[in-house]
């Protein structure tokens, strides 16, 4: 009961008052890519059913035909492309990130990621890496549906809610896949399984030995993209250490407020 007490208190924003300035963003956007757009992807952990208030609010994914920019400069200058456009739109309110930009949309922060399609009828994309000046393989849909379809999005929220308490560094997606294929694997669905769930997570990530986090955790979009990979060994310390101080609390108002 708490704990879907705490899932209610961090309950994700509500779009309908930015409406009209998302309206806005997906017509900026589509006018740039002009003849190359695809269509414009809800990503990210509001697309999965696992946002929580304290995290990046929307989260998308402009998808552009195979061949676009292909002897023009290609993924390099689609991402300082899309930068120049937003920055011209809405300057002093943009900031690069690795692979995005966020956009911040009077209190809203959207996430934008420009990408290319893979040849073909796929939802494969090429991603550009801006920090490694390099590109990586994505298949945004197939982690919406994995997450989303997993029965685990309450436990991954209560994570997540874990996580930004304790400030902690753990990649969404690496945390996602983790509970879902390696964590909670065979473990019940239920709603009344929940906290029995979250404990038993929290048991894992506090063991000393054979511990998931240095166990592989796999990109299923991607066999070269190691999830697991994401986290130093210090960052993965850091939260076995506060995972051991959670499981000798006797409530959960002494674990997650």
């Amino acid at each position: 009961m708490y704990l879907l007490q705490v899932l209610q208190r961090y309950k994700e924003k509500d779009l309908s008052p930015h409406h009209a300035a998302l309206v806005q963003l997906h017509n900026i956007l589509q006018s740039w890519a002009s003849s190359c757009f695809v269509e414009i992807i809800a990503s990210g952990s509001r697309a999965k059913g696992t946002a929580i208030a304290r995290a990046s609010d929307v989260d998308y994914l402009i998808s552009l035909s195979s061949g676009c920019n292909e002897n023009n400069g290609g993924l390099e200058a689609i991402y300082n492309g899309l930068h120049s456009e937003l920055v011209r739109f809405y300057p002093r309110l943009v900031r690069p990130q690795n692979v995005s930009f966020r956009v911040s949309l009077n209190g809203l922060e959207v996430d934008v990621t420009p990408a290319r399609k893979h040849p073909g009828y796929t939802d494969y994309h090429s991603l550009y890496i801006s920090k490694e000046q390099t590109w990586k393989q994505t298949n945004v849909k197939k982690h919406n549906a994995d997450i989303s379809q997993s029965g685990r999005t309450n436990e991954i929220k209560i994570l997540k809610i874990w996580r930004e308490l304790n400030r902690l560094e753990f990649p969404s997606i690496y945390l996602e896949y983790l509970i879902v294929n390696n964590v909670l694997l065979n473990k019940p669905k239920d709603l009344n399984s929940l906290g029995d769930n979250v404990w038993h997570i929290l048991t894992e990530l506090a063991k000393t030995q054979n511990n998931p986090l240095f166990a592989a955790i796999i990109d299923p979009a991607n066999s070269a993209n190691i999830l697991s990979n994401l986290l130093t060994i210090s960052e993965k310390n850091k939260i076995m250490t506060q995972a051991q101080v959670a499981i000798r609390q006797q409530n959960w108002n002494q674990i997650i407020v």
